[in-house]
């Protein structure tokens, strides 16, 4: 079943495209974080092949491609809109990728495509990460590795309060549990896995500057189980007075986002 509205998504994702890297402050702070982490685990590491899987604007392609120069970059997107500005972001540098617009959870790649696979808060979007992960070590080759970031329960653990003291319904994706990372890539045949988490938290001066910067990122709720009427003044301000109850001392508004790093070998 898919818990996920794909269709949804990559119209969220189009639409946020070209001022994405505008409302992107936690998306480039995770990217960097990952790639710094991969240094320490893939010490030496000199891939050939690297595909960026879920590439949004290009961040970590350009990363890459500026780390590991005489390697051919892949950068996969499921929005045409993102992969137009991975190639502006590339082209200005002097830099190129092979753009493919895919869904992660098809990959249109033969087995051990590649050296080297980095995804930094995609991964999140599976309905069904166990086979995610299995169709991705496929298109490892044989020494190859995989290094992604994910948002993880307890992310938006104050929109989603402030959200059931007004209803019962879904306003806000369900993320896996920190646990349960280790166990999936295990179960999808992975080895020497590393895992770090995270905990983020960005504040706001109002509860309206926070969901309009999400909407910035396309960053929309997709879950099929989500609220699909209209949220109506009267029960956003509802919303608003119930968020009151995280504002801080200093007057401003908390948004936490839990992350967790993974890096493995296939």
């Amino acid at each position: 079943m898919s818990v996920f509205d794909k269709n949804k998504s990559r119209r969220s994702f189009d639409r946020a495209a070209v001022h994405y890297d505008q409302n992107a402050q936690l998306q480039q702070m995770v990217a960097t974080n990952l790639l710094r982490h991969l240094e320490g685990f893939a010490q030496g590491l000199a891939p050939h092949l690297i595909l960026d899987l879920g590439c949004g604007t290009g961040q970590v392609a350009e990363a890459m491609q500026l780390r590991y120069p005489d390697a051919d970059i892949t950068a996969l997107d499921f929005s045409k809109q993102m992969l137009v500005q991975t190639e502006q972001r590339l082209s200005k540098q002097g830099l190129r990728a092979l753009s493919v617009c895919a869904d992660a959870e098809q990959l249109p790649f033969k087995e051990a495509a590649f050296d080297l696979i980095v995804s930094s808060l995609m991964l999140q979007w599976a309905n069904n990460l166990e086979k995610t992960l299995l169709d991705i070590q496929r298109s490892l080759s044989s020494e190859g590795i995989l290094a992604f970031s994910s948002l993880s329960e307890g992310t938006l653990k104050e929109v989603k309060a402030s959200w059931e003291a007004v209803d019962q319904s879904v306003h806000s994706s369900n993320f896996q549990s920190l646990d349960s990372f280790e166990r999936i890539a295990s179960a999808a045949g992975y080895s020497n896995i590393s895992v770090i988490s995270e905990t983020i938290v960005i504040n706001y001066s109002s509860v309206r500057e926070m969901l309009l910067e999400m909407k910035g990122i396309g960053a929309s709720n997709a879950s099929n189980e989500r609220f699909k009427g209209l949220t109506g003044k009267q029960r956003f301000e509802a919303f608003e007075r119930a968020f009151e109850s995280f504002r801080l001392t200093d007057g401003a508004f908390p948004c936490t986002w839990e992350v967790t790093y993974v890096f493995c070998a296939k």
